[in-house]
């Protein structure tokens, strides 16, 4: 999980039990209540955080494809293809 990503503050109310729960399993995994909950959220909503190499290829993707040649004769792309 990216450590230096932007952090928001968000207040919830949850069962005193849950929460006895969530600390012993943060203090049995050695991590905080707060990244415990964050990472069980992160895999529970199937999140996905994309590195800067991958956002950067993205937008190189987004740009090329502007310029590329589109078809709308099959046959003129196989004869492209074939050169």
């Amino acid at each position: 999980m990216n450590t230096n990503s932007e952090r928001k503050s968000r207040s919830v109310r949850i069962k005193t039990e849950l929460d006895k729960h969530l600390e012993n399993l943060a203090k049995k995994e050695n991590r905080s209540v707060n990244n415990l909950i964050e990472t069980l959220l992160t895999k529970a909503s199937d999140f996905r955080e994309l590195n800067e190499d991958t956002k950067q290829s993205i937008e190189e993707a987004i740009k090329e494809k502007s310029s590329q040649k589109r078809y709308t004769d099959m046959d003129q792309l196989f004869k492209d293809l074939g050169k």
